[in-house]
């Protein structure tokens, strides 16, 4: 990559956290009508507002190395992966599937698919989606509007700048002074994120959903932190490790959705 593009890319990912936090506010606080849906919950009844908060979704390309239906039976291949010095990550249900990486370009994918082969897994590189469901809320839900949605407007400009940075399982794909630039960026974003979501768990309403957002958490601080590893060591490995770390973080974000829709009972 040039001086000149790698520049641009660092410039986007600052843009768009300008752009993004103000998109955000605009579609939560103005009832934007791409996200404003009117449902009739008993048509004995009068109509009720429902505001549904859905964000851009992000593709991104992981290496499955495994399908099982039994965690014990994946164990052997996450012990192997953990050997090789990759972090994998596992699907919380069944059938379990076990990902290696996350990254914006399929074609950069190849290496890490052809190692994975040579150690004799069965590998292909599959496709995920980030805000893949939407929030859906009370319209006159006050908690929902000017805390929980901005939270996960947050979280989205963090997980896109993610899959910005990491375009690539391959740590050359930058030069070291590119990488600081990019992490330091998203980690003070992480850093943001924390406080937002410390923010939000001091309110009485977030009791229902305390242990999502703790979850949420737990994963962004294990990402901030996972992240020096590739300014420290500089190898596949580290960036390999941090795309594990930042699915997890995706499945505590997606789950913090899910579930909440489902105590919310507006699905």
């Amino acid at each position: 990559m040039t001086i000149a593009a790698a520049a641009a890319l660092v410039i986007s990912m600052l843009f768009g956290q300008l752009l993004g936090g103000f998109y955000i506010y605009n579609l939560v606080v103005e009832d934007n009508p791409s996200v404003l849906e009117l449902s009739e919950v008993n048509p004995q009844t009068s109509l009720v507002k429902r505001k549904v908060l859905r964000l851009q979704p992000i593709d991104f390309y992981t290496i499955q190395a495994g399908i099982f239906q039994e965690a014990s039976s994946a164990q052997a291949s996450i012990d192997k992966l953990v050997s090789l010095g990759l972090r994998p990550y596992v699907t919380p249900e069944p059938p379990f599937k076990i990902w290696v990486g996350c990254f914006g370009d399929m074609a950069s994918g190849k290496d890490l698919e052809d190692r994975l082969k040579n150690q004799g897994f069965e590998v292909f590189i599959g496709k995920g989606l980030i805000n893949d469901r939407a929030l859906k809320f009370p319209g006159e839900d006050e908690y929902m509007i000017n805390y929980f949605a901005p939270l996960l407007g947050k979280y989205d400009i963090i997980l896109s700048h993610s899959m910005k940075m990491f375009q690539s399982p391959n740590v050359t794909v930058f030069k070291p002074d590119v990488w600081e630039n990019m992490i330091k960026k998203v980690q003070i974003e992480l850093n943001e994120g924390i406080s937002e979501v410390d923010k939000v768990l001091n309110r009485q309403e977030s009791f229902n959903y305390q242990s999502e957002l703790l979850k949420l958490e737990e994963k962004t601080q294990a990402y901030e932190k996972g992240l020096n590893i590739i300014k420290g060591s500089k190898s596949n490995e580290a960036v390999i490790n941090s795309q594990g770390q930042l699915l997890e973080l995706i499945a505590a974000y997606h789950n913090l959705i899910s579930k909440t829709n489902k105590k919310l009972n507006l699905n």
